[in-house]
């Protein structure tokens, strides 16, 4: 929904919402306030204050729909690698290299805890759901049940912990530095087959790690 037909509708938390997207795709964080997000939107400065007071509730809520858009994205390549352990580690850091370099400014700030102030006790359901669908992928690695996302503040082994830990690590790691130009050694036509490769040498390992 663009920012004038959210607007049309009468919504005007999601018009705020649409015009601080187009306006992180335009120009980045730098700029960015809530003034120019009520311009952008066609309304009043203050707008933007009743529904999130500041910029910092802005990018919370923006960082938020980032985060349903990421386990969106995760969802359908899982589902295309459905029953393949290695294929579906590949699927997972596919999915999240495609979203960081789809969507730099939201990435960089989904991640930025002096930019978003998620409760750590109680965060929104979107980020919950991409947590979930990240520790699924490593549970069935493992060979152990899938969780729900009730499920995800429950007590976990210091074994497991250790391969989400190195899963995230990997699927986010390689994300962040393709997006920011770390990765000069790696020839662009190349980062397909390399983020396979190391995504099933990762999966071997902890497959491997799981055996009894």
């Amino acid at each position: 929904m663009s920012v004038k037909s959210a607007y049309h509708h009468g919504d005007l938390r999601n018009a705020l919402l649409e015009a601080a997207d187009e306006l992180l795709q335009e120009s980045g964080l730098q700029g960015f306030t809530l003034r120019a997000c009520a311009r952008k939107a066609g309304v009043s400065h203050m707008a933007p204050k009743h529904h999130f007071k500041d910029v910092r509730g802005l990018l919370s809520a923006v960082a938020e729909r980032g985060f349903a858009r990421l386990v969106e994205l995760l969802v359908a390549h899982l589902e295309q690698a459905r029953g393949d352990l290695q294929e579906e580690m590949f699927a997972t850091a596919a999915a999240y290299a495609e979203f960081a370099l789809g969507n730099p400014e939201h990435f960089r700030i989904m991640f930025r805890s002096d930019l978003v102030g998620f409760d750590p006790q109680c965060p929104p359901p979107s980020v919950i759901d991409t947590f979930t669908e990240l520790t699924n992928v490593i549970l069935r690695q493992r060979g152990e049940p899938e969780i729900t996302p009730a499920e995800m503040s429950s007590p976990k082994s210091a074994e497991l912990v250790n391969d989400i830990i190195i899963g995230w690590s990997h699927v986010h790691g390689y994300a962040h530095l393709r997006l920011e130009g770390q990765l000069l050694m790696v020839p662009e036509e190349a980062h397909v087959q390399h983020m396979r490769t190391a995504s099933q040498r990762l999966a071997q390992l902890i497959q491997s790690q799981s055996e009894p």
